[in-house]
């Protein structure tokens, strides 16, 4: 009698043991997912100078709006369409460092590549 109790209580740890790493598993995985970001993002290829401007290459999930803005210019708004895509901009005098490019779910800053 003393053996089965003796084997009970250790399937029963066992079992709680179990339980419990479960349950930390699942709050860790429920921690990592937290905050992940998600939905379909635009992806600013290249960005490279040219004689008058810059030639900047994108690539899109999905059509949306694209607002391009630079220090001491005027911001360009841009329809893009889904796919890659290559857009020119003249600047008006000096050519900036870099460009501001805001999707309306992210925006991202490129340095002009020379």
């Amino acid at each position: 009698m003393q053996s089965t109790l003796d084997l009970l209580s250790q399937v029963l740890f066992v079992a709680l043991m179990a339980m419990l790493l479960f349950v930390l598993y699942r709050r860790f995985q429920a921690m990592l997912l937290r905050g992940r970001i998600t939905g379909d993002y635009a992806r600013v290829v290249s960005c490279q100078a040219t004689e008058a401007g810059a030639e900047v290459t994108l690539e899109a999930p999905a059509p949306g709006p694209c607002t391009v803005r630079w220090e001491g210019g005027q911001a360009e708004e841009w329809m893009l369409v889904k796919g890659m895509q290559s857009k020119t901009l003249a600047f008006d005098g000096v050519r900036p460092d870099a460009l501001d490019f805001d999707f309306g779910n992210q925006t991202v800053r490129r340095r002009i590549e020379p």
